[in-house]
């Protein structure tokens, strides 16, 4: 039997979103755009594909996917559909898909507590992020960046925000103010913190609109990384030090 079908409408009032679990969450809007009409639900299994296509093209031009992969467009885009692919081929809900007629414009996702980049590496993560990074292109350098990342994670247990994307083309319709309304319900009733960082100045104005606090910055393979918290229940939130 399906489950509940929750849209987000063009109107401004507070509309409800469907997660995983079948249940409504509340996704708040702060814009005076209208987003289009849009079903948010968990992704299928036969998305996922999809959905790292997506996240890809939409992160291809981004400072540190450069910085990876070099200048070459299509270099680029292959790079992030290997990291996508692998990241959604191992599902943790929530990974959430927007929706338009059918068709994927967006896809948020958030990793629970106890499964985000520093527990999966562990005490390689110190060993990779003190090395030399590999040259632009070599596959260990996206690595590198994943164990920078991993040392500078959040300590307290924590949800860890990303992707949030959107097709390109599409950006600007608050779309990704959707998704991320949608993750915020799910982990803001969990209690725990949420975590998550970016590299782009734009980001940083976006999470800070919906309740994040840019805690600090550091900078990895030569770009500006800001890392932000959005507070939860319970224990005091221990920021890493760089």
């Amino acid at each position: 039997m399906r489950g509940p079908v929750c849209t987000t409408s063009v109107s401004v009032t507070p509309q409800a979103v469907r997660a995983r679990s079948g249940r409504c969450y509340r996704a708040r809007v702060t814009s005076t755009v209208s987003p289009p009409t849009l079903r948010i639900r968990e992704l299928r299994k036969d998305e996922r594909r999809m959905a790292a296509g997506l996240t890809a093209r939409a992160m291809r031009d981004n400072p540190t996917t450069i910085a990876m992969f070099g200048d070459e467009p299509l270099d680029r885009l292959v790079g992030m559909l290997s990291i996508w692919t692998a990241f959604f081929h191992h599902p943790a809900p929530p990974q959430l898909g927007a929706f338009y007629r059918g068709c994927l414009v967006g896809v948020g996702a958030a990793v629970p507590p106890g499964g985000c980049i520093g527990d999966a590496l562990g005490a390689d993560a110190d060993d990779l992020a003190a090395g030399e990074a590999p040259p632009i292109g070599h596959p260990g350098r996206a690595q590198y960046v994943r164990a920078k990342y991993a040392v500078h994670d959040l300590a307290t247990p924590h949800w860890h925000v990303g992707p949030v994307a959107v097709e390109p083309r599409f950006q600007g319709r608050r779309i990704g103010e959707t998704l991320m309304q949608a993750l915020l319900d799910i982990m803001d009733e969990d209690g725990s913190p949420s975590w998550g960082e970016t590299d782009t100045e734009a980001n940083v104005r976006f999470y800070r609109a919906l309740g994040w606090e840019l805690v600090k910055t550091e900078e990895v393979i030569g770009i500006p990384l800001w890392f932000l918290v959005r507070g939860g229940k319970g224990a005091p939130i221990e920021i890493p030090q760089g």
